[in-house]
């Protein structure tokens, strides 16, 4: 009997709550394509970095587990209050509570099979999706086929156990304790006020808006000087700035009421008060689910944002590397000639260049800019030889005048020169005035320079000490991984590159490999977090709407009776949900953006301001366009339920 009942309601949830099943089937999907992905030996051999990406897809189901585990606990939640009076009759009908609780569990087991078996489905097509993204990103070709992965099956189950296991056990503890009166009347009752004093509530408002503020404060501070770097500081950082959006939530709706129903001319204006009343009723014994929505909503944004700016970091960062197809530098120039010879006999040569590396016997230009590097001097090469590297890489020609010099630099360096009226700098007795300073990428990580590099004129350079010399080579054909290591066996007797006859050599294909390695590690996994945190809050206030649509129908039948039109109550539900939706986002959107601005500290200076709003934009985006979808289920969901 129980087992056919239980099926019943399976049935019947799954049909009420819909948007919640959704969710569960997206999220076991995505991580079955990812586990798949872990499992692939094709993925694996496209760089050796690869191998670090098992322990972090393995790190983030963790916490993936962890809040999927929450969501399934918190709609149980749900399903139990809106059912209570049903269970309260079982119970007086002399059913007891652990049987209650084995058909919840049996209700559960057969949603979890279903949104897992959907999962499975789901989760191999968007594997393929993923593997043609990953493939592309290698220049790897690739023909899709279906596959399936036991081990990652396996580890999915294994998964899904742990996650509906937790939660069957929270809600059998919570049965034990509910007695026949809390499950009659439970549907009546809401989420305590936290804060019901007047008094108090402006108290605590001004106590989160300060912990907000010193969280954002402590972090701004560790993350623009990172020698107050402190795993204790970033912590307590981190502590402040939740409770401080915990608390601001709590008192949210003193806020709302205050500004829109504070006064009679606004209260009674068209349907503010009925409008309102209801939000603020809601967000005032939602408080603390709405504190938990905003922390999940602004961790998807953080994830999403620092995922483009990770991904245009590495992007840049490989640029600035290895600007150039191959580069060798060396203080024994003879040594060059090896690697010529191999990428001549191996990828053609288009144009290649020996560069002299001279040392200016000072660090006036590092002091004057403020500059912290772990060079000894400034660094200099001839303008006869910036301008053969400037038309190796098709950048625009400049001409050097009598009694200047030039800096190239990275992009945050150039920032701070324009912002100097002068810069002379003064060489072997002669002074000369800076011309111009650019920011094209070129190898500045060690080979040309470290972070800039100073342009003399030729005549200037004669009788300075050499530092090293780079070879920088274009060729016809693409530099690979396999020219990197034939360098590293060429130039290094050793895996620990101790004993080596080159100071640094790279190819551009080597770079990419790694670029793109770290963007897969970094940008899917923050990613694939985000998207698990964004349908996690969203399901959430779906169902709370959907269900309160269907709860209170007699409303909105009540403003038709008094002749309100339908286009009218319609509009009316769109404002209601658009505010509820977009109340959750007042503090996470700014949040992340300051979040995001801390990422960008510490991504030293590859991301410029133009990257940075680029990148929090695109991300914000994204964010936007799932969160719309859901909104507008919502709302399709909700004039269905009214009407």
């Amino acid at each position: 009997m129980l087992s056919k009942l239980a099926l019943r309601n399976a049935k019947r949830s799954m049909r009420d709550y819909a948007v919640y099943l959704l969710t569960v089937s997206i999220s076991f999907s995505l991580m079955y394509a990812f586990n798949m992905v872990v499992f692939s030996k094709d993925i694996k051999s496209l760089n050796q970095m690869m191998d670090s990406l098992p322990i972090m897809i393995s790190f983030i189901s963790v916490i993936v587990i962890a809040v999927i585990e929450w969501l399934v606990h918190y709609m149980n939640c749900f399903m139990l209050e809106k059912r209570s009076r049903e269970l309260g009759t079982y119970m007086l009908l002399g059913i007891s509570s652990r049987k209650i609780s084995r058909m919840i569990m049996l209700e559960n087991s057969i949603m979890g099979t279903a949104a897992f078996l959907a999962g499975l489905l789901a989760g191999t097509f968007i594997y393929q999706i993923l593997t043609l993204i990953i493939m592309n990103l290698f220049e790897v070709r690739f023909s899709v086929k279906a596959d399936i992965s036991f081990p990652a099956v396996l580890l999915t189950l294994l998964y899904v156990i742990l996650i509906y296991t937790f939660s069957m056990l929270r809600m059998r503890k919570k049965l034990k304790k509910t007695k026949i009166y809390d499950l009659m009347y439970a549907e009546k009752q809401n989420e305590a006020a936290i804060i019901s004093n007047k008094k108090s509530h402006w108290v605590f408002c001004a106590a989160s808006v300060g912990l907000l503020a010193a969280g954002c404060i402590i972090l701004y501070v560790i993350f623009h000087n990172t020698s107050n770097f402190s795993p204790f500081l970033l912590l307590a950082g981190f502590l402040l700035v939740i409770i401080g959006l915990y608390g601001a939530y709590i008192t949210l709706a003193g806020f709302l009421i205050k500004i829109f129903l504070g006064k009679n001319e606004r209260k009674f204006k068209k349907d503010t008060l009925f409008l309102y009343r209801n939000l603020s009723a809601k967000l005032k014994t939602m408080s603390f689910t709405m504190g938990t929505l905003a922390m999940l909503l602004t961790l998807t944004l953080a994830c999403i944002q620092s995922a483009m700016l990770f991904n245009k970091f590495f992007e840049l960062s490989a640029l600035n590397r290895c600007t150039f197809d191959a580069q060798v530098s060396a203080e024994d120039p003879a040594v060059l000639t090896e690697a010529a010879d191999y990428f001549k006999k191996t990828r053609g040569i288009k144009s290649s260049l020996q560069v002299p590396i001279y040392q200016c016997g000072q660090m006036a230009l590092y002091e004057a800019l403020d500059q912290q590097s772990y060079a000894v001097d400034d660094y200099a090469i001839s303008y006869s030889d910036y301008a053969g590297l400037r038309k190796m890489l098709g950048y625009e020609p400049v001409n050097l005048t009598d009694g200047h010099y030039i800096i190239h630099a990275y992009s945050n360096i150039k920032k701070i020169v324009d912002t100097k009226d002068s810069l002379p700098y003064t060489i072997n007795g002669t002074t000369l005035d800076l011309q111009a300073v650019y920011d094209s990428p070129l190898s500045q990580s060690g080979n040309i320079g470290i972070g800039c590099i100073i342009v003399l004129p030729d005549h200037l350079t004669d009788g300075l000490p050499t530092d090293q010399t780079t070879l920088v080579i274009e060729t016809e054909q693409e530099t690979t991984v396999e020219d990197y290591d034939y360098l590293t066996s060429l130039y290094s007797s050793d895996e620990d590159f101790q004993n080596r006859r080159a100071n640094n050599w790279n190819t551009k294909g080597k770079i990419v490999s790694d670029s793109r390695a770290s963007i897969l590690i970094f940008g899917f996994c923050l990613y694939y977090t985000g998207l698990i945190f964004i349908c996690t809050a969203a399901t959430i206030l779906a169902v709370q709407q959907l269900s309160e649509a269907s709860k209170h129908r007699f409303r909105y039948k009540i403003l038709s009776n008094l002749g309100v039109s339908d286009r009218k109550i319609h509009k009316l539900i769109f404002r209601q949900l658009l505010l509820y939706f977009g109340i959750p986002l007042l503090l996470p959107i700014p949040l992340s953006v300051f979040i995001a601005a801390c990422v960008k500290n510490i991504l030293l200076e590859m991301i410029t301001t133009a990257v940075f709003w680029t990148s929090v934009s695109i991300g914000l985006g994204l964010f936007l366009l799932i969160y719309l979808l859901y909104f507008t289920a919502t709302y399709v969901g909700c004039r269905q339920n009214t009407f």
